[in-house]
């Protein structure tokens, strides 16, 4: 399965830009990962945004935060209609 994101916004206060970046490819990965694992029915061919809102908790990790963010789009991406 071939994923592919363009733009990747992320608001995350207290990162520096090198870690930011690092923080993005670590929560791109992710995606590519809980994307593949749905059911092809529920993979967007195409979708033009998404918006998702995961909470940090305290003493969250990069490791952590990125798959708590990656769920979160996975399971937008499943209640979303592809546009």
């Amino acid at each position: 399965m071939d994923v592919r994101i363009d733009r990747l916004r992320l608001r995350i206060a207290g990162m520096d830009a090198d870690t930011a970046r690092q923080f993005a490819r670590l929560v791109a990965e992710r995606i590519g990962t809980e994307l593949a694992a749905l059911p092809p029915a529920a993979r967007p061919a195409r979708l033009t945004s998404l918006q998702v809102a995961v909470p940090g908790q305290a003493g969250d990790n990069q490791d952590s935060l990125a798959a708590a963010m990656a769920t979160g789009v996975s399971h937008a991406l499943g209640r979303e209609t592809p546009r």
